[in-house]
Formats: structure tokens, C-alpha cells, sequence
């Protein structure tokens, strides 16, 4: 009797550590399974231990959000998006002369911006809303050390949502923080 409960418990353990684990595991239909299988993994610089209350391993404060403002009623286009490399949030060297263009601009109009981040479709929904927030975030500091008001700058996360190149989710031009800047 006792041997059957091991078994039948051994059993049950198996079937629910099989089905959870595969939970996370990609899009079904993913060209990529291995890089989707793996994706989420990677927390930057220092770890899990990095990341404050916001998940980003910021230590900047993050304004109240202003009345009104969001990002699809704020003004797009009047700079250029961010890029990042896949399943990072590290803004690159090669994206430092963007960032000082629109710091100098938030510096000297005194406008509030909203940035949002944005990933491609590898990985879970619920993964690329946080990875396209640590985008968002990351930017927000960049500008913040270049001197922009901390109250100007305010963050959004789309994920995968809204991608740049539709016919291409895949596309590394879908993996950006783009700008808005508060009417």
C-alpha cells in the first residue's frame, strides 16, 4: 500500500513539474525555440540582486505620473528611437549621440517625455513587458545622468505590442524605446 502512494505521488510530481516548466518555454510556432526556451534568463549587469523595487536596478526614484499624460497623446517622432541588441537593456556606445541630443532637449524646453519601451516577439508576453520597461528605464537613467529633471521623464512598457516592423516581430528594429514628449 505504502509503495502505491510513492508512486502515485512520484507520478504526480513528475506530470506537474513537466507541465510547469514547459509553461515559459516560447510561442508555439517559434522559429527560434532554443533562443525563446532561454529567454528571460538574463538580468544584466550584477544578477537579480541588481534590480530595486522597480525591477530595473535603477536607483532613481520614479515621479508621480502626471494627470492626462500618456503615451499614446503625447507627440511621436521628433526623435529617434533607441535600439538594443536581443534580450538586453543596456543602452549601447553607439546610441550615447542620441541620448545627449534628446537630453539637451528635455534640458532646455523643460517638457515632460514619456518613454516607452518595446521588445520583439521571442519570449513570453509577460517577459517582454518587463524586458521593454528595463529598456524604458534604462533610457530614463541615461537622460536623468545627463541632466534632465527626474520629474520630466516618465516610463511606459508595450512589450511586444505595437512592433515597428509588423512583418517582421522578429526584427531587431522592434527592439527600441521610442519617445513622446507631453503636450
Amino acid at each position: 500500500m505504502k509503495l502505491r502512494k510513492l508512486a502515485i505521488t512520484f507520478f504526480a510530481a513528475l506530470i506537474c513539474t513537466t507541465t510547469f516548466s514547459c509553461k515559459n518555454k516560447g510561442k508555439k510556432g517559434d522559429p527560434n525555440t532554443a533562443a525563446a526556451a532561454s529567454y528571460g534568463n538574463n538580468f544584466g549587469p550584477g544578477g537579480a540582486a541588481a534590480y530595486n523595487r522597480y525591477g530595473s536596478g535603477s536607483n532613481i526614484a520614479m515621479p508621480s505620473r502626471q494627470a492626462g499624460a500618456s503615451f499614446n497623446n503625447a507627440s511621436k517622432g521628433e526623435f529617434p528611437p533607441i535600439y538594443f541588441q536581443f534580450d538586453r537593456f543596456e543602452v549601447s556606445p553607439s546610441e550615447a549621440g542620441k541620448i545627449q541630443e534628446i537630453a539637451a532637449y528635455a534640458r532646455s524646453q523643460g517638457k515632460e517625455l514619456i518613454l516607452a519601451g518595446f521588445t520583439d516577439n521571442v519570449g513570453t508576453e509577460e517577459y517582454n513587458r518587463g524586458l521593454g520597461d528595463r529598456r524604458a528605464l534604462a533610457v530614463r537613467s541615461a537622460l536623468i545622468n545627463r541632466g534632465v529633471n527626474i520629474t520630466k521623464v516618465q516610463t511606459v512598457s508595450f512589450g511586444e505590442e505595437m512592433p515597428a516592423d509588423p512583418s517582421n516581430p522578429s526584427s531587431g528594429r522592434n527592439r527600441r524605446v521610442e519617445f513622446g514628449v507631453v503636450r
